[in-house]
């Protein structure tokens, strides 16, 4: 599957998790599905960089945009703050590494209600 590049800001989202939102759907653009984090919550593994720094994590989706969290050791090793315009690329993956990372992050975020985790599946 390709590799997706682009640029945007980094932003304080919400609880101070700090984020870039990714201009895209993982669903669409790869034709993957995403993976269940926890009992709420559910996200695409990737693998990419940021500022050129290697990174596993994974791509969001909540009120209606896509978002990969941005932790602070890459913010620090990417040399990056908010309000920083930050050059993404990004590919999906199956690395137990994501995947940890994913499982680690997901509670950082709002979950969405019960049972609302499949129907949100079907959106892009």
């Amino acid at each position: 599957m390709s590799r997706i590049g682009f640029e945007a800001p980094l932003v304080a989202g919400h609880n101070g998790v700090t984020v870039v939102i990714a201009p895209f759907s993982p669903r669409e653009v790869w034709g993957v599905e995403p993976v269940p984090l926890d009992d709420r919550r559910e996200g695409w593994l990737v693998t990419g960089t940021m500022n050129g720094v290697k990174f596993d994590g994974w791509v969001g989706f909540r009120w209606g945009r896509y978002f990969i969290i941005v932790d602070a050791a890459l913010r620090k090793a990417a040399k990056i703050g908010v309000g920083d315009s930050v050059d993404v690329a990004v590919k999906p993956t199956t690395r137990a590494k994501a995947l940890a990372v994913a499982k680690e992050q997901a509670p950082l975020t709002t979950a969405p209600g019960r049972g609302k985790r499949r129907r949100a599946r079907g959106r892009a």
